[in-house]
């Protein structure tokens, strides 16, 4: 089964490269990570990439006009969804601790029949958020986006635990770690990256509140419709 990270990063180019180390490291399968960098943030991943290895197939680059992180996620999810079994969205601030992690984690979703979205415990939200999913494909293609585009930065996760439940495949893996070092719980600094995304929160919140009330019960049924075919087609 294949797997492609999504990472957007800013600011971060020392984390990002401990980031990759422990997410390709720990891998068992075939698991790649797609680094989006805002264009006026190049210099400082320029040696990022050189400690990294430009020649390293297993990390592609991208960079471009400055986006958020769901506008990121997005336009590489849709552009390559076609191209892997599974999608996955770390943060530069999310840790695999777990070896095998992809491999557990896409076995809980083929276990719930080969569509949903599963996450392991990030050693601060632990079961109540997914803030590290790994996600099929086939769900982001159904839906057109993995996070959800009127939010910029914040409340994707909630998101994301709204359409795993309401379609009834969503699974958390005690077994894995992916540990988000957030600056709310004094793991690391508060940055400029951290600040810009909380100033964001409310209009995120708002959002959310209003793709819950007016949109998310079309999309649980759009998923919960594509794990009905797969059954049927089995």
């Amino acid at each position: 089964m294949s797997v492609l990270v999504i990472t957007p990063s800013r600011g971060r180019p020392a984390r990002l490269c401990e980031m990759l180390h422990a997410t390709l490291s720990l891998a068992e399968g075939d698991v790649k990570v797609a680094v989006a960098v805002d264009e006026d943030d190049l210099d400082g991943y320029t040696q990022a990439r050189v400690a990294k290895g430009d020649d390293d197939h297993r990390v592609l680059w991208f960079s471009g006009p400055r986006q958020t992180l769901t506008g990121w996620t997005n336009e590489i999810a849709l552009r390559y969804a076609g191209e892997y079994d599974y999608l996955a969205s770390f943060g530069d601030d999310h840790l695999p601790r777990t070896q095998g992690w992809d491999r557990l984690l896409t076995e809980a979703i083929e276990g719930i029949g080969g569509t949903g979205i599963a996450y392991g415990d990030d050693t601060i939200m632990s079961e109540r958020l997914p803030t590290a999913p790994v996600m099929s494909s086939d769900i982001v293609t159904a839906l057109g986006w993995m996070c959800l585009p009127s939010c910029r930065h914040m409340c994707v996760d909630l998101c994301w635990k709204d359409l795993g439940l309401g379609a009834g495949c969503l699974a958390y893996v005690p077994s894995v770690t992916i540990e988000h070092l957030h600056w709310g719980v004094s793991k690391s600094p508060l940055d400029a990256t951290y600040a810009q995304a909380e100033a964001r929160h409310q209009d995120d919140r708002d959002a959310y509140a209003v793709w819950r009330e007016t949109q998310m019960d079309a999309d649980v049924m759009t998923v919960r419709n594509l794990r009905e075919r797969a059954r049927a087609d089995v």
